[in-house]
C-alpha cells in the first residue's frame, strides 16, 4: 500500500508543479492534508489488486 500512496501523492504533486506553470522557484507546489488523506482509500483499493502480468497468466 505504501508504494501506491506515494506514486498517487507524487502525482499529486507533480500536476501542482504543471499547474504552477513549471515554477517551482518562486510558489512551492503544495497538496493540502485533507487531498493526501482523500487519496489514502485509493491507494489501499489498489494495493489489494493483483499487478496486470499475473492478470494475463492464465
Amino acid at each position: 500500500m505504501q508504494v501506491w500512496a506515494s506514486l498517487l501523492l507524487y502525482r499529486q504533486i507533480l500536476d501542482e508543479i504543471e499547474a504552477n506553470g513549471y515554477d517551482n522557484f518562486s510558489k512551492r507546489a503544495y497538496v493540502p492534508k485533507a487531498k493526501k488523506l482523500a487519496a489514502l482509500p485509493k491507494a489501499y483499493l489498489r494495493s489489494l489488486m493483483p499487478p496486470p502480468s499475473s492478470q494475463r497468466r492464465r
